[in-house]
């Protein structure tokens, strides 16, 4: 929602016709790809989706009608890191002691994040395997009531990113202890990545733009080229330094390709850790 209003409102100076911005919660995204499916082909209705929704959790429940390739691919917006944040007061000073804590006591580390079959589920579920693990995973409709959770003290660990974080690390409500990313974040250049701990846990939550399937490509092509200027627009700019994302344009067609990857990449873990409904 937050990062739609601030794409749409950067596209004012770019796309004639005003864009409202409709929220269609539930089943971690799905519900407006849902919705969007069955709206005209005309790219008047367009979606935004995220890797949750329009890969991962498509194939978790085998609902092809949901997924990316059941849509017309517009444009990959930008990225967020996946974070693991613990309390400032908490025992674990580094992503070490937690995972020879939770080795020595299963599932008494309690992770709150997004509905399972999100992203942030499949950071927590992936980390397990690699690391040898088994915590107690709280699922939430989203980031908000995973977050207040948490800072109600009903789980000691909470996985997201940091948009959605960044207030309360400035309050001193939460800290970082590891990023699930490549190499370490430049946001917190001090915190351990999974991976340099030898979990292969890389996994960020990118956003994008599809439309209905068979929506004209020369809409596509207006639309797409229209969201990449709106990129270049300093409100735009502002806002991703603000939430510490990072822009990630891709076109069309190199977005097709990208989410093809992402499809193969993620059905690959699914059936590694069994999660795929028959």
């Amino acid at each position: 929602d937050v990062f739609a209003r601030a794409l749409t409102e950067a596209s004012k100076s770019v796309i004639p016709q005003p864009i409202a911005v409709e929220n269609r919660p539930g089943a971690g995204g799905t519900a407006a790809n849902a919705y969007v499916s069955g709206r005209p082909a005309d790219g008047h209705t367009i979606l935004f989706g995220h890797a949750g929704s329009s890969v991962i959790i498509p194939l978790t429940v085998n609902q092809p009608s949901l997924k990316w390739d059941a849509f017309e691919p517009v444009a990959r917006i930008h990225a967020e890191e996946e974070w693991l944040m613990v309390h400032p007061d908490s025992p674990w000073k580094t992503i070490d002691q937690l995972v020879a804590y939770a080795k020595a006591n299963p599932k008494k580390v309690r992770v709150s994040g997004s509905a399972i079959g999100g992203i942030d589920s499949f950071v927590v579920l992936a980390w397990e395997k690699a690391a040898g693990i088994d915590v107690e995973y709280i699922p939430h409709e989203g980031g908000g009531p995973a977050i207040l959770a948490f800072l109600g003290r009903n789980a000691e660990v909470v996985v997201g990113n940091v948009s959605e974080f960044f207030q309360h690390i400035e309050a001193k409500k939460m800290v970082p202890l590891a990023v699930a990313s490549e190499k370490r974040s430049p946001i917190f250049p001090k915190v351990s990545t999974l991976k340099e701990k030898g979990w292969d846990v890389v996994i960020v939550q990118w956003r994008s733009v599809l439309a209905p399937k068979g929506t004209p490509p020369e809409r596509i092509a207006f639309l797409a080229q229209s969201f990449q200027k709106a990129m270049a627009q300093e409100s735009w700019k502002a806002f991703n330094r603000n939430t510490k994302a990072v822009d990630l344009y891709l076109g069309p067609a190199d977005f097709r390709k990208f989410l093809a990857g992402e499809e193969k990449r993620f059905a690959a873990i699914i059936d590694e850790l069994g999660l795929r409904k028959r």
